[in-house]
């Protein structure tokens, strides 16, 4: 017994931050399968997440009870501090669930609460973080993870526009904050996003040092989109809204095809390193064939840690933000992508998934 609660005590001593990245994935999927027409499919994925969740909010409020000073020291550490925003997008995920599947508004709108307060909580560590590491050079300061930031920001937008619907008549103020939030989110991006394009291709950069969270420059123009597209949705349908309406809609347009454009690097990388990286000798046949298989097959070439998940929630979201503009846009033949690309993000997340629970199993087998 003191064998397994040495495990689950190092457990929570040293909690990834990224875990909440697991929810962050699990739920979008499940909203893009919602979205898809597979009901049963989004459904499963729902409560899974739920416990999921809970779990994870769990240990989090353990880990605050019983080793605080280690929390603090990963608040005050940069690399860890953009991580931290996870919990933020995590928890507006599962509201964003809870108001879809459940039309559970107040408690949408309690964890859009808890989500708005831990935002100003990152913000505020991370912008200490980045005064005392000024004098460092932009690569040790930016990386993928730092795109976190503006999803963060983003999906605070994104369900408060949702939860507009359960006010009767909004004021106008109303729709402003969120847009103007939105906006904000959409600047940062761009903001960021200049800073890793340099950090990739303009210095050097080794194909170890590709990494799941590099997703995020896909991922954070995919919910910008999806935001983006469900704000114009929700806007009243009134002639002094028009010019915000359509100004909207082209940002939201640029943005995915911003995103879209990220998708054929980031495949391209993901292949070289599953490929190429930590492998001796021949390539196993698992791999040439897919090599995404390297996130939960195989005992030598196993490829899985917590930022994995930073890759299948862009994937997810992509699949969702572009079912929202097609609807928004009024273009339907958007719409074909996602069938296809939803079934892909299934699958990475099935992957991805595994690799977890073997990582877990391991975890209590090697003590």
């Amino acid at each position: 017994m003191s064998r397994y609660g040495a495990i689950i005590t190092n457990g929570v001593k040293n909690f990834h931050p990224a875990y909440f990245a697991m929810v962050m994935a699990t739920g979008i999927v499940s909203l893009a399968f919602e979205a898809m027409g597979f009901s049963i499919i989004a459904k499963a994925l729902f409560v899974l997440n739920l416990v999921i969740y809970l779990a994870l909010c769990t240990v989090l409020v353990a880990r605050m009870a019983f080793f605080l000073p280690d929390l603090k020291t990963d608040f005050l550490t940069l690399r860890r501090a953009w991580l931290f925003l996870t919990f933020v997008v995590g928890t507006n995920t599962i509201g964003m669930q809870l108001f879809v599947f459940e039309h559970a508004i107040v408690l949408a709108a309690s964890l859009w609460l808890m989500a708005l307060i831990g935002w100003f909580m990152c913000i505020y560590s991370i912008v200490l973080n980045l005064v005392s590491a000024r004098s460092k050079p932009i690569h040790e300061i930016v990386s993928g993870a730092t795109l976190l930031v503006a999803v963060g920001t983003v999906s605070v937008a994104l369900l408060a526009t949702h939860l507009i619907e359960a006010i009767a008549t909004p004021p106008g103020y109303v729709y402003l904050a969120v847009g103007a939030f939105w906006a904000l989110g959409f600047i940062l991006y761009l903001v960021i996003v200049s800073l890793v394009t340099y950090c990739l291709f303009f210095r050097r950069f080794e194909l170890a040092d590709w990494d799941a969270p590099y997703w995020i420059c896909m991922g954070a123009a995919a919910i910008i989109t999806l935001a983006g597209a469900d704000f114009v949705t929700h806007l009243p349908l009134l002639p002094a809204w028009n010019g915000i309406r359509e100004c909207a809609l082209w940002m939201t347009l640029f943005a995915w095809v911003v995103g879209t454009l990220w998708i054929p690097y980031q495949m391209i990388m993901d292949i070289r390193k599953f490929t190429r990286v930590g492998i001796a000798g021949p390539v196993p046949l698992c791999v040439k064939v897919f090599p995404w298989s390297r996130l939960a097959l195989g005992r030598q070439y196993q490829v899985y840690d917590p930022p994995a998940w930073s890759r299948v929630f862009p994937m997810g979201m992509y699949t969702a933000c572009t079912l929202a503009l097609a609807k928004a846009a009024g273009d339907e033949s958007l719409a074909v992508i996602p069938h296809y690309w939803g079934w892909f993000a299934l699958l990475i997340w099935a992957l991805t998934l595994m690799g977890a629970l073997r990582s877990l199993i391991g975890a209590f087998a090697s003590e």
